[in-house]
Formats: structure tokens, C-alpha cells, sequence
């Protein structure tokens, strides 16, 4: 079901925007790998009104941690789209 903050928050103008966002609430209460957490967090962001700003700052994010064990980068990036889209 999909919370008035939801409906507030993303931009559902669509029958499948809605879908979607229903598809992330069945996923989400699966046991996921982090990666799949990630992606839902992403599909989240991509709701948003301003969506391409998620995008940019996933970007930035791995740019500025291009030095770092792969690993580590996906951990930091993970951690930095649960804090800010979900």
C-alpha cells in the first residue's frame, strides 16, 4: 500500500509509476542482498520529481571514491541510498 508521505514524495501521474512503487514494497520484504536493496533505493529515487539529482550524486559518489576496493565503493554507495532514499 502505497503511505500519503509516498504520494507526497514521488511523482506516481502513471497506473505503472504506481506498479512500480508497489512492485518495491513486495520486494522490500524479501530477504534481498544488499545489491538488490540498492536498486530498490534507486528505483525510489527514480519517482522523485528531480530524479536525476539521485542519479548525479550516485555518480559523484563512486567518481569520488574511484580509488577505493570495489567492494568498498559499492558498500559506501549502498549505505549513502539508504540513508537518503528510502
Amino acid at each position: 500500500m502505497i503511505s500519503e508521505d509516498e504520494r507526497e514524495r514521488y511523482v506516481l501521474k502513471e497506473s505503472r509509476d504506481e506498479h512500480i512503487l508497489e512492485l518495491v514494497h513486495e520486494l522490500e520484504a524479501l530477504d534481498l542482498s544488499p545489491y538488490e536493496m540498492f536498486l530498490l533505493a534507486l528505483t525510489r529515487s527514480q519517482l522523485e520529481a528531480d530524479w536525476r539529482k539521485p542519479l548525479l550524486q550516485i555518480l559523484e559518489l563512486i567518481r569520488k571514491h574511484a580509488d577505493k576496493p570495489a567492494e568498498e565503493r559499492m558498500r559506501i554507495v549502498r549505505e549513502f541510498a539508504k540513508k537518503n532514499f528510502l
